[in-house]
């Protein structure tokens, strides 16, 4: 049976057992035949892996935390306590093995982080089948995912299609596959990098020919700005790819910045959607064209700029219109002075990106709260 649907659940839609509950119930009733689901790490089990690589560089085992945390997650489920153990034991052979060295050899990061995923996708498969849903997980390096060796930010290789194809029709149930994880020519574990399962999901359903990417996240699709900066940002109903790849290459952490090229490519619908809210709109993604007017604010924190010292930098772009329209540029750069907003620099726009300014850290929130208030606001429709 071809494949319909691919659904990613990211690391905040799995943070702990209820979660990964209502993620199994998503899939269970918005799933319909056979869907794909490509899962990531649990919450912040992506960071502790990495905490512990570096520990073991320095001689120190200690993941206690670890395997707690992803013990708290079975008997929440009420699944098998012994489920994962074959990776703990791994992990901390592994683990051993670097302090004994003390020193990470050539893709013994990648490696160790490696272990968030293919226990996610175990916890994840066997909720489902908990649930009447038959579910198998699979890890996508041994499905044929292959990339460059750029360990921690891997490229995928176009010829991997094929076998990433044949080896899913071949999984029964549900496959419930790890993001963010892939191998090298030469075998080697690769990952690829941050919100690295987005590119995942998308390389699956270009493979398989999917009519449909789902993107689940805990927000409700992609925003005119970071809700944490500005609460009153709305949910973008409608965007262009080339706008969503536009905001995820200026820093907007939703999204993988080359996660849309496969869709794009293979005419995949791609929707984003909220775990709390599975009936809301969300943000569709369309291949027509981008609209003349800004659509949404990315911000870079800690951004370096070039032959500066180390000074807390942000940077902030405003999305959407042409960098040529300078009456764009005007007005944003009229609202950061009414808002005293002291500008570090002012940076070329960009394809598809209109204005880009540097500013203090300490004066993030206040910028990127008066560039929105200005294009945003619902009064903002107005030109001066």
């Amino acid at each position: 049976m071809a494949f319909e649907k691919v659904m990613k659940f990211g690391g905040a839609a799995l943070a702990d057992g209820p979660a990964v509950e209502r993620v199994c119930g998503l899939v269970r009733d918005f799933g319909g035949d056979r869907p794909i689901v490509v899962v990531s790490a649990h919450q912040g089990v992506t960071a502790m892996l990495d905490a512990l690589a570096r520990a073991a560089t320095q001689g120190a085992i200690d993941s206690d935390r670890f395997r707690i945390r992803h013990r708290g997650l079975l008997r929440q489920l009420a699944l098998d306590a012994e489920l994962l153990n074959r990776y703990f034991a791994e992990l901390v052979s592994l683990l051993a093995e670097i302090a004994r060295r003390q020193r990470l050899l050539p893709g013994e990061r990648d490696l160790v982080l490696s272990y968030g995923e293919r226990m996610s996708a175990r916890i994840v498969a066997h909720a489902l089948k908990k649930i009447g849903v038959p579910a198998t997980p699979a890890d996508a390096f041994d499905l044929g995912l292959t990339t460059d060796s750029n360990h921690g930010a891997a490229r995928p290789l176009p010829e991997s299609r094929l076998a990433v194809r044949a080896a899913l029709l071949e999984i029964p149930g549900v496959p419930v596959v790890t993001g963010f994880l892939a191998k090298d020519l030469h075998g080697n574990l690769t990952t690829l990098g941050r919100n690295g399962s987005d590119l995942t999901a998308a390389l699956v359903a270009e493979a398989v020919g999917a009519a449909e990417l789902e993107l689940w996240k805990a927000v409700p699709g992609m925003m005119t700005a970071d809700p944490a900066l500005v609460p009153d940002a709305r949910v973008i109903e409608r965007l262009s790819f080339e706008d969503a790849a536009a905001l995820a290459a200026q820093g907007a952490e939703i999204l993988h910045p080359e996660a849309l090229a496969p869709a794009l490519r293979a005419g995949v619908a791609v929707r984003f959607l909220d775990v709390r809210a599975p009936r809301s709109a969300g943000t569709v993604l369309d291949a027509g064209s981008a609209t003349a007017a800004p659509v949404g604010i990315a911000v870079r924190r800690r951004f370096q700029r070039a032959g500066a010292d180390a000074e807390e930098c942000a940077l902030v772009a405003l999305v959407g219109a042409s960098h040529a329209d300078l009456a764009v540029p005007a007005r944003a750069l009229a609202a950061l002075s009414r808002a005293g907003v002291q500008l570090v620099e002012t940076l070329v726009g960009e394809d598809r990106v209109s204005h880009r300014v540097v500013v203090h850290e300490r004066d993030l929130e206040r910028a990127v709260r008066a560039i929105h208030a200005e294009f945003f606001a619902a009064e903002s429709a107005r030109v001066p």
